[in-house]
């Protein structure tokens, strides 16, 4: 039975960031791995429906840490709700849009996108000979950078931005990078690409790798 090349390399992406969990499993790690070995998803990432998928299914994760955490000491609780609220719009209107991809579901997905630009607060400050805005709430960004993935033409972009959003992390031992806590959250992005073109988890597609990885949990 021949094997589809492009399914092939897919494969070889997502194993690598099997082996990229591996690698930060090491005791001997002591620097945080580049993130841009998160690229790779932007050849994943085909045609805007796999993308679109890719965003509505994080932005459900992102859900689901937001219904099992307390509200961040920088928001009130009247703030929490509300983002809490427009997250769940958002997830509403991509599941209609994927549905049925309408321009209505677009230009309603762009005036969240407005929304949640106002809720984020205009602290802009200069660092580094370039202004960066200081977000309110990261879960916000992220999904920020999904709704992004439904209406905006560089959408592989943004879903690489989405990733990296999700699994980058930080720690003074390791510095900014793909650090030890980054695993589950790869291992999970690598699961849904697993699951999406070969109908298989990571513990069916790369049984021997997995064994020697994390689980995720």
């Amino acid at each position: 039975m021949s094997v589809d090349p492009q399914l092939r390399v897919y494969g070889l992406k997502i194993k690598k960031w099997v082996q990229t969990a591996q690698e930060l499993r090491s005791p001997n790690i002591r620097f945080a791995l580049p993130i841009t070995r998160l690229t790779s998803i932007k050849s994943l990432c085909r045609d805007e429906v796999a993308t679109e998928q890719f965003a509505l299914h994080f932005s459900k994760r992102v859900q689901q840490q937001m219904d099992s955490a307390d509200c961040p000491s920088n928001l009130n609780l009247e703030e929490w709700e509300i983002h809490k609220t427009l997250i769940a719009d958002a997830i509403a209107q991509m599941e209609s849009y994927l549905k049925t991809p309408t321009l209505e579901g677009k230009q309603s997905l762009w005036k969240l996108l407005r929304q949640i630009d106002q809720l984020q607060g205009d602290d802009y400050r200069n660092v580094s000979w370039t202004t960066v805005h200081f977000v309110k709430s990261g879960n916000l960004l992220k999904i920020d950078y999904a709704i992004r993935c439904f209406v905006e033409r560089d959408f592989t972009h943004y879903a690489y931005k989405l990733a990296r959003e999700l699994v980058e992390g930080y720690e003074p031992q390791y510095g900014t990078g793909l650090i030890p806590e980054s695993v589950p959250m790869l291992l999970e992005v690598a699961d849904f690409w697993c699951e999406y073109y070969f109908k298989e988890n990571l513990a069916q597609k790369f049984i021997k790798l997995i064994e020697k990885a994390p689980s995720g949990n």
